[in-house]
């Protein structure tokens, strides 16, 4: 398998920072501006993608946040061939609970293609020791497609017999989806400069309106499938990061993805990237 995950950019930015002592950056550092870039390519579609985010925290705790992704048009092809992509803007706050707890309320509308997304919840973040901490969050996320794309016309049997001639039906054939998303995860900081995160997740999706599949003769209710014709998918992600340069913090993961979600068939996602502090 050709995989095309490391980037040019992310190299020479590496190269170019100079190792000191670890720097241990996490979600209540105030004050700070950094540059995040992620290439990312997924083994069973065998199709690449970047993303490029702004992320700004101000010493009082806000965070603001804009994101970009793109994608080529072709599979094993990155960096070229582009053909669409998507938008985004976060804003969140951290609330400092105690020495060893916080948490952080959040809001995010993205705009893909043909949809609108937006997504609102919390994170609450706890240190178990000096090298482990966990976390739990829980967002919402609500998908509203563009209702040129969601409806359909067509001709239909009058009471589904040919013989009563046709009539001219139009239905909701795309519909919007809304998806409580739980997420739980635990990192280990035990090893110098280098820092370790497992995350599961559960994602429990259905449609918000009544979405249709109709033939000639009549139609039926669409029930959501976010995999395997399920509306609940369990799944696993793992990081690793490297802090010990002073400007830039690289990182690699790896997700289980859904191929589709009418298949049983699952992926990995490979993401390279890294953190770039100003």
């Amino acid at each position: 398998m050709n995989l095309k995950t490391i980037s040019a950019a992310s190299l020479l930015v590496i190269a170019s920072v100079q190792a000191y002592a670890a720097e241990d950056i996490d979600d209540t550092v105030k004050g700070k501006t950094y540059l995040q870039y992620e290439h990312n390519y997924q083994t069973e579609k065998r199709a690449h993608g970047d993303s490029i985010k702004l992320v700004h925290k101000t010493p009082d705790r806000w965070g603001f946040e804009v994101k970009f992704g793109i994608y080529p048009n072709s599979i094993d092809t990155a960096y070229e061939n582009y053909y669409g992509g998507s938008a985004g803007f976060v804003l969140s706050k951290s609330y400092i609970l105690d020495k060893k707890t916080y948490v952080t309320p959040q809001f995010e509308i993205d705009f893909q293609s043909g949809s609108l997304q937006y997504l609102s919840g919390a994170t609450l973040y706890h240190k178990l020791s000096d090298n482990w901490g966990g976390y739990v969050r829980y967002r919402y996320q609500f998908r509203d497609y563009a209702s040129t794309d969601s409806y359909k016309t067509r001709n239909m049997y009058i009471d589904g017999d040919s013989a009563n001639g046709t009539e001219s039906v139009t239905y909701l054939a795309k519909g919007n989806i809304g998806t409580h998303r739980f997420e739980t995860g635990i990192d280990y900081r035990g090893v110098e400069n280098w820092r370790f995160q497992y995350i599961l997740l559960y994602d429990y999706a259905d449609y918000t309106n009544s979405p249709k599949s109709c033939d000639s003769h009549s139609c039926t209710s669409l029930e959501y499938a976010s995999f395997d014709n399920k509306k609940g998918y369990l799944y696993n992600e793992f990081k690793i990061q490297y802090t010990g340069f002073k400007a830039a913090i690289p990182y690699f993961e790896i997700d289980q993805k859904s191929v589709s979600g009418t298949s049983n068939k699952e992926q990995a996602c490979l993401k390279l990237g890294f953190n770039w502090y100003f």
